[in-house]
């Protein structure tokens, strides 16, 4: 029982990473504010068909070989169908007045999609875990990992939609759902090269773990860097 009321705790890693980005600008002037944790509420509740599909794809790809099995489960059985679920949620939610007045509003909206996604699988994989070292061991991983990855992706789509928005960018919420999966695609398929490759690939085995374990602190780093230029130029036109 203890366990089990101790899987809760995933939910801190994402809440906390949202507190920090909201504290970074404190003047955003959204029209509806607590609109973004509605947001975050439909993307959680949409990991519910999102992870039926996931597991409905997943009995079709054991039939492939490797490494084809594995890559198609990391891009496409995960990083497209989730990243393709938040974005969904975020244009669905945002249309007309709700839609976001300043580009670092919109960056925030973007993350607290991801959040929302986020804080459902971290709780999902601490309610599994047999024993709480196991459930530790995870928690610790979830938060310096996946909460973090799962962030940068929707980083990313917040600053090419805030782009495309307020400055005719080119790009917009396609072009970024386009590098989120590939983000998301990425640290899967390294995972799963940990996970998966035989023991003579050691060479290949370690560079997968050194990537999966560069991306979060990468994306920590990428995430500070967008939110401080799209602050500044809210700041330049005065929003």
């Amino acid at each position: 029982m203890l366990d089990r009321f101790a899987s809760l705790l995933g939910v801190i890693p994402p809440f906390l990473m949202l507190w920090y980005a909201e504290r970074f600008e404190r003047r955003i002037k959204e029209p509806h504010a607590n609109w973004r944790y509605r947001i975050l509420v439909a993307a959680a509740l949409s990991c519910v068909p999102m992870l039926w599909l996931a597991h409905l794809l997943g009995d079709v790809l054991e039939r492939a070989a490797e490494p084809q099995r594995s890559l198609l489960e990391a891009f496409l059985g995960s990083a497209t169908l989730e990243e393709s679920g938040k974005v969904f949620c975020l244009y669905l939610f945002t249309r007309m007045t709700l839609g976001p007045r300043s580009r670092y509003g919109a960056f925030l909206y973007a993350l607290h999609a991801a959040a929302g996604f986020a804080l459902v699988e971290n709780v999902g994989m601490l309610e599994s875990a047999p024993n709480l070292q196991i459930l530790t061991v995870r928690f610790v991983l979830r938060a310096y990992m996946a909460s973090p990855m799962h962030l940068l992706a929707g980083g990313v789509v917040g600053y090419l939609w805030a782009r495309r928005r307020f400055d005719s960018g080119a790009v917009g919420l396609p072009g970024g759902l386009g590098i989120a999966i590939l983000i998301h695609g990425l640290y899967n398929a390294c995972l799963f090269g940990v996970e998966r490759l035989p023991a003579e690939n050691s060479a290949l085995i370690v560079l997968s773990a050194v990537v999966a374990i560069s991306v979060p602190l990468i994306g920590v780093v990428v995430l500070r860097w967008l939110a401080g230029r799209l602050r500044s130029d809210d700041e330049r036109d005065g929003r």
